[in-house]
């Protein structure tokens, strides 16, 4: 079997397990093996595909766009990708609610930061009500909301997003402190039996029984006996009464501040753990701004890019290769992240640095024959990135920069052609042209 045959071989393997991962609803499963496939063989349309749909499916509405339009730009006909793309664009207001839920979902990151947990939920319960499949909004509620051990709102994120992926390896960690807390209903306090229960009615003249030794007191007993009354009465209150209320209290007091001290500590562990997540949670955040950044207000330019690879490729099957020069002359390679574009990228840098030299050279003195120095500018500076031992093309490109004003840039070229060509003549020339 030739080595084509096997990683067409093991991209489709990785492609059925990937597949059969996501009928299980595993989708982080489903997109590592998804991954893998395009590893060895990224023209596999089927695996972008099934990878944007997942993508899509977690709420990552931009990465799903970009796996369908380096779909569609591999296999322009009979693709799924295009009735992926056009049920999006039949959904007016698709791409403004999605940006709008990322918009909301980074400033819940903000506020969350800067320790305004209110606000990031406000703005998370906003972003899950319009949004529910967004797993990154449901798992940063769920983090909070275990933050504020406001344990029934967590567990149900916790499950809208297990529900979505039943293998996210942050749900299950959120899961497995649920479980720890140990947090269950609070039973009903019993109700107290009422014993000895006695029916009163209102006595009549004939139950008050006056006993024989009773007699009437005088208006100054009557007055020493209630002063004596309120004397015993303090008594009682400041020899028993007070000293039970006041130790009571006391015990009441220390019990307080043990739970409490208890309470601050289990909370301080939570906070260290918590923390540690959101540090996690910052990096995703970032990522996730750099990705909407890309696909909002540079998307026109990143997939010219991909668009200038496909067609790069395409000439290359038609053996036309000026037309590769020229479009490898206008490839920005920076704005590509993709491993697998990268990798076809490097193999192109490599046939251009042995044999695209001489006809980026010729399309520079086309250029400059034609008058358009920043063009030919652009031809020569890609012969000498390419090859840093083109003297002619850097000596041309000094030329231009001297044309231009640009004084250091031009004589750092001089200097150069100065210093390391081999070619006499040349130097020559540099050195009369250096200096002005």
């Amino acid at each position: 079997m030739d080595y084509g045959r096997k990683t067409r071989v093991i991209a489709n393997s990785y492609y059925n397990m990937g597949l059969e991962r996501a009928r299980l609803r595993d989708l982080s499963g489903a997109a590592e093996c998804l991954k893998k496939s395009l590893h060895f063989n990224k023209y596999m349309t089927d695996a972008r595909n099934l990878l944007g749909l997942i993508y899509y499916e977690v709420g990552e509405v931009g990465d799903a766009l970009v796996q369908w339009v380096i779909s569609m730009n591999l296999q322009p006909e009979d693709n799924r990708a295009d009735y992926y793309l056009g049920e999006i664009q039949r959904k007016k207001g698709t791409m403004d609610n999605e940006r709008r839920a990322v918009r909301r979902f980074n400033q819940a990151l903000v506020y969350a930061q800067n320790g305004s947990e209110d606000l990031a939920i406000m703005q998370l319960n906003k972003v899950v009500e319009g949004k529910p499949g967004y797993v990154k909004a449901q798992l940063l509620f769920a983090l909070l909301c275990i933050a504020r051990e406001d344990y029934q709102k967590a567990s149900k994120a916790v499950s809208k997003v297990l529900q979505i992926d039943c293998n996210n390896s942050k749900a299950l960690y959120y899961k497995s402190l649920l479980k720890a807390s140990g947090v269950t209903a609070k039973p009903e306090p019993e109700k107290r039996k009422l014993k000895n229960v006695v029916s009163h009615r209102q006595m009549e003249d004939d139950d008050v029984i006056i006993p024989p030794s009773y007699r009437e007191n005088t208006k100054d007993q009557a007055v020493l006996n209630i002063l004596a009354g309120l004397v015993l009465g303090a008594a009682v209150v400041l020899f028993l009464v007070m000293p039970a209320q006041t130790k009571s209290i006391n015990e009441n007091h220390n019990k307080e501040i043990s739970k409490y001290s208890e309470q601050l500590s289990q909370a301080n562990k939570k906070s260290t753990s918590l923390s540690d997540q959101l540090e996690t949670l910052k990096t995703e955040k970032k990522a996730t701004e750099d990705s909407l950044a890309s696909l909002t207000n540079n998307a026109d330019s990143i997939l010219a890019q991909y668009q200038t690879v496909i067609g790069i490729l395409n000439a290359y099957k038609k053996n036309d290769f000026p037309t590769v020069v020229k479009l490898y002359a206008g490839l920005d390679s920076t704005l590509i992240t993709s491993e697998g574009v990268q990798a076809v990228i490097g193999e192109i840098r490599k046939d251009m640095s042995e044999n695209g030299i001489t006809v980026l050279e010729g399309l520079g003195d086309k250029s400059m024959a034609a008058g358009d120095s920043p063009t030919a500018l652009v031809y020569y500076s890609k012969c000498f990135e390419l090859k840093p031992a083109s003297w002619q093309a850097k000596y041309k490109a000094a030329m231009i920069y001297k044309a231009m004003g640009e004084k250091d840039q031009a004589n750092g070229l001089f200097s150069d052609v100065i210093n390391n060509s081999k070619d006499v003549e040349l130097a020559t020339k540099a050195k009369t042209e250096r200096g002005f």
